[in-house]
């Protein structure tokens, strides 16, 4: 409460001093009265945004849950590459996607095939997102520039195509590795990495995590890299598996893959399919 302020008077009537110090006295206390009633507003205030709040929370039972479990405030962010798929999972489809699947080619690039597979991208006007093995843009570097020049996606298949039964230190300079060969040859940002054949994805995925990264599996697998696997039934398990928002994962440097291919884009066309790119199924492109 703010002190009263003695008021002197050059007067002589003892009733005009008694008068003046009641108004000021009056002054006084209304102003401390109005302190008052803003301090009560504030505190009403802050209590009702804290109510707000704690409604929002209950009304969320999702972010509630985690944030039980974890004893953690949770971070949500306001514009969300693809709230459906936080970067911190494993993605193997994204049904939110719709009528859009995404082909995705491992183990390459190959000397023998790449060619034959842009070739044939190209002339059905078709992107891909490819997973390349580190040792082998080593091998042929310029496939891979070729690969993302024609506009397709780059992805990291780890350098040896082996992290079955290695240490996550191991697994994060395999990706490391990698990456950097394939920023190198494509000028390509490297976002999205598989694990060979969906081994040790677990720890896969912490490394990745560690590198700004989130790994890729599919959620379509004709396993076109069997021999005795034709075009024919490539095609047949494809469709039978595909879903809204499917990954179908095939493999470079198989014939038979390369046999099936454009019929494979022709009749998923026919039947309201569209492809993209894995950013581009996740709406982060």
């Amino acid at each position: 409460m703010p002190p009263l302020i003695p008021i002197r008077f050059n007067v002589h009537s003892r009733g005009v001093r008694i008068t003046a110090f009641i108004v000021i006295l009056f002054c006084q206390l209304f102003i401390i009265g109005l302190l008052l009633t803003a301090d009560s507003c504030s505190g009403y205030y802050q209590k009702g945004q804290q109510q707000s709040a704690e409604q929002q929370l209950a009304e969320n039972p999702s972010v509630n849950e985690k944030a039980e479990k974890t004893g953690k405030p949770v971070q949500t962010d306001p514009n969300p590459k693809n709230p459906l798929v936080p970067s911190d999972e494993i993605i193997w489809s994204v049904p939110s996607a719709g009528k859009r699947v995404a082909l995705t080619f491992d183990d390459g690039p190959s000397k023998k095939y790449t060619m034959k597979y842009l070739d044939v991208l190209r002339e059905k006007q078709v992107k891909a997102t490819f997973f390349l093995i580190g040792r082998n843009v080593q091998k042929s570097p310029v496939l891979a520039t070729l690969i993302a020049g024609e506009g397709h996606e780059i992805a990291n298949h780890t350098y040896d195509h082996y992290i079955k039964k290695i240490s996550e230190r191991v697994i994060k300079e395999q990706i490391s590795r990698t990456s950097r060969l394939l920023k190198e040859w494509t000028q390509q940002e490297i976002k999205y990495v598989r694990p060979p054949g969906g081994n040790n994805r677990i720890k896969m995925k912490s490394v990745a995590a560690e590198l700004d990264m989130q790994v890729v599996m599919w959620s379509v697998d004709p396993q076109d890299w069997k021999k005795d696997t034709t075009p024919a039934e490539i095609i047949r398990t494809v469709k039978k598996q595909l879903t809204p928002g499917a990954i179908i994962v095939l493999h470079e440097g198989k014939p038979q893959t390369l046999e099936a291919l454009p019929a494979l884009i022709d009749e998923l066309r026919q039947d309201g399919w569209d492809f993209v790119t894995i950013s581009e199924l996740l709406g982060v492109s």
